[in-house]
């Protein structure tokens, strides 16, 4: 499983974002919702790294959160009247994450149980480092850049989405560019494979093809043990 707990930055000095950002991750596939926890934090338990990617990239844009990620077990049926109810490693390394994710430049963080193996630890830096570099090409996005990436996603040409930003197309493919965004979304199925890499690791299985970083063998780099696959 994996338990992402968000924690509003600043909170003591700005307002509650809390309602906002929980109706902007209420599509995100979840096994338990996301709900506030404590304060002006949230936390969700899921099943699936693409789901992690989407919560996470959801709070980034926001830009007023700290995120992090535990991986791992979690007690069955703790979390059956809700998230905060929740109890096992992954809660415990959770919370771990997102205190780290405070001082880190991309404000999300990634963390095993810590009982984990150095294999595990490896993946989860790995994954780390990646998220870092994603995190700063959404922090960074300016309000023009973000109008015109959604007018470029809802519509069915980059002409039509100038037609309605009231822009040249040349402007649209110039606000895409300093975007960045196709460098990001080339990121997702890395990103992808890393989280679901980390969480095998984690539970003592191999990643399978899906997972495997390109080039790699069946067991980590620095290691002898190899782990079946858990999905």
């Amino acid at each position: 499983m994996y338990v992402l707990t968000i924690d509003q930055r600043r909170s003591r000095t700005s307002t509650d974002r809390v309602p906002a950002l929980l109706d902007a991750l209420a599509e995100v596939p979840t096994v338990a919702p996301f709900d506030r926890t404590a304060g002006d934090e949230i936390q969700g338990l899921l099943d699936d790294p693409a789901a992690v990617r989407a919560a996470l990239l959801v709070a980034l844009r926001d830009g007023s959160w700290h995120c992090g990620v535990g991986l791992g077990e979690v007690d069955d049926d703790s979390w059956a009247t809700g998230t905060r109810a929740g109890r096992g490693p992954a809660f415990l390394a959770a919370r771990e994450a997102v205190a780290a994710a405070k001082s880190l430049p991309g404000s999300v963080a990634v963390r095993p149980p810590a009982t984990a193996d150095d294999a595990a630890a490896d993946w989860a830096a790995d994954c780390e480092a990646v998220w870092t570099l994603v995190a700063s090409l959404v922090l960074h996005r300016t309000e023009a850049q973000w109008r015109t990436v959604d007018a470029v996603d809802h519509a069915p040409t980059q002409a039509v989405a100038a037609e309605r930003l009231g822009i040249t197309p040349t402007s649209v493919a110039g606000n895409l560019q300093a975007a960045r965004i196709r460098e990001e979304r080339a990121a997702y199925p890395a990103l992808d494979r890393l989280l679901a890499g980390a969480h095998s690791a984690v539970l003592g299985a191999a990643p399978g093809p899906e997972t495997r970083k390109p080039g790699a063998t069946n067991s980590r780099p620095g290691t002898s043990r190899n782990r079946k696959a858990t999905r």
